[in-house]
């Protein structure tokens, strides 16, 4: 176990560099992954919040960083004024798609130099969640 939470770190160390020139974080790439993938639709914060991969980030705060930057849009639910919604914008669309390209060289990479049956080593860790 220690040997995964460690390999995870170190994951997440070689992919961090990748997002620091854009001024985001993991987590805020995460965001912007999940809105392109419904966009053009919006999504409320809870929605977000389920898929994410970290489960315990303060979606709110990391909304209005990314607002902040014009990576994203929100506004008040016109049927449920509680409600936010939240839409990725041009200038978050275009921001993913100059990281993509560097996430998947860094990928390739690490997959080339490890020489591992990733398939199976993938099959593993989804058996071991249950």
């Amino acid at each position: 176990m220690l040997n995964i939470m460690y390999t995870s770190n170190w994951l997440m160390g070689e992919f961090r560099d990748i997002y620091k020139p854009y001024g985001i974080t993991p987590q805020q790439y995460n965001v912007l992954r999940i809105l392109r993938g419904k966009h053009p639709e919006s999504v409320n914060p809870s929605e977000i919040k389920e898929v994410m991969l970290d489960k315990n980030p303060d979606i709110t705060r990391l909304c209005d960083r990314l607002l902040a930057m014009g990576l994203i849009g929100r506004s008040i639910d016109a049927e449920n004024r509680r409600k936010m919604n939240i839409v990725i914008t041009d200038q978050g669309l275009h921001m993913l798609a100059q990281i993509q390209p560097l996430l998947g060289e860094r990928q390739a990479l690490i997959l080339s130099r490890a020489g591992l049956d990733y398939g199976l080593l993938s099959d593993l860790l989804d058996e071991l969640r249950g």
